[in-house]
């Protein structure tokens, strides 16, 4: 038997103790159960854990005991500050030590800090899709352009790097009349922010729309600004943000409105409730104040309702609205609203 045939068994059992003695991460329970695998990300009062024997879990915050993460995160906390960190295990229940690093790199003093004012984690590792998460749904939707009831479907991804954060979206609300598929209001949107401060952000944002009722067959429209984290709390966040926005638009006239200037003011609000029943609220009002058109005032508002059923799996009601006092056809409705029901499952 030749040499490489001897060694090829010690290189398997030593790739396999070095497997083994790889580090991970630790959840304790404060009701004894303790779980072992990678933690992803943490964010609106939970953390996800991909558990060695469980797979992907999704831990509510005030549930933990002690915490043992052997990765370095972005770290948020509930009073706007911002850290590049590794982590020691505290012997506070409740608690852990956060060891952040300047922006050179040197290790800066250690930082008690409680479990649920943890605002956000976000990943260090180079691996994308270990960052991402998100939603998908489908249902029932009522809208006032229709009068019945239409097919529902949409889904969200949300991406976090060291400095940007980004989320794409798109929806779509159709109806079948005379065998013949509508697609009456869709909109495909990417929005990315820029960390300046712990409380100061840049925004970008890229948004396509398609809404039948107000008489829009497609809106292309692009945003630049910047916002503030007005509040941040362990169980509500709120933002405002501005800037400027440029965008064309044609109607189902194929009238073709030319370039548009307009100042948009978004608010971004969550609002989560882990207690008995599971809810959690958001909602995205916002208000575009034409530059171009004298005169014209744009509103989009969209709101959700989340209720967990099990593990994953969440019942929505998702009212929304928009208003045009000037539609590109200048007939027609200036207003129209909706109501979707769905079946959500977050990933």
């Amino acid at each position: 038997m030749n040499r490489s045939s001897w060694l090829l068994p010690f290189l398997l059992i030593a790739m396999a103790f070095k497997s083994f003695g790889q580090e991970k991460d630790s959840i304790y329970l404060y009701n004894g159960q303790i779980l072992i695998g990678n933690i992803k990300s943490a964010s609106l009062g939970a953390i996800s854990i991909d558990e060695v024997d469980l797979k992907m879990l999704s831990i509510k915050l005030y549930k933990i005991r002690r915490l043992r993460i052997t990765h370095r995160f972005k770290i948020e906390t509930v009073d706007k500050n911002i850290f590049h960190a590794n982590f020691e295990v505290s012997e506070k229940p409740g608690w852990i030590i956060i060891l952040p690093y300047d922006t050179l790199g040197r290790r800066e003093r250690a930082i008690p800090l409680h479990i649920t004012d943890i605002y956000q984690l976000i990943s260090l590792d180079k691996n994308i899709f270990k960052r991402m998460n998100g939603d998908l749904s489908a249902g029932l939707s009522f809208t006032k352009s229709s009068g019945i009831g239409q097919v529902n479907l949409s889904a969200t991804v949300n991406f976090a790097a060291k400095r940007f954060e980004y989320q794409l979206s798109a929806s779509e609300i159709g109806s079948i009349d005379s065998s013949k598929y509508s697609r009456d209001n869709e909109t495909i949107q990417l929005f990315a922010g820029y960390d300046i401060t712990p409380s100061w952000f840049f925004a970008g944002m890229g948004q396509y729309q398609r809404n039948l009722e107000l008489s829009i067959a497609r809106r292309y429209l692009g945003m630049l600004g910047g916002g503030n984290k007005l509040v941040v709390t362990d169980d509500l966040q709120l933002l405002a943000l501005t800037g400027m926005s440029i965008s064309e638009e044609r109607s189902t006239n194929n009238v073709y409105s030319g370039v548009l200037f307009e100042i948009p003011l978004m608010l971004r609000f969550n609002f989560y409730k882990f207690q008995h029943p599971n809810i959690q609220i958001s909602t995205t009002p916002t208000a575009y104040f034409s530059l171009t058109e004298q005169g014209r005032f744009r509103f989009d508002g969209n709101t959700s309702f989340k209720w967990e059923l099990i593990r994953y799996f969440y019942l929505s009601l998702s009212p929304y609205t928009s208003y045009d006092n000037k539609p590109p056809s200048g007939t027609g409705s200036k207003f129209d609203f909706g109501i979707v029901f769905s079946l959500t499952y977050k990933f």
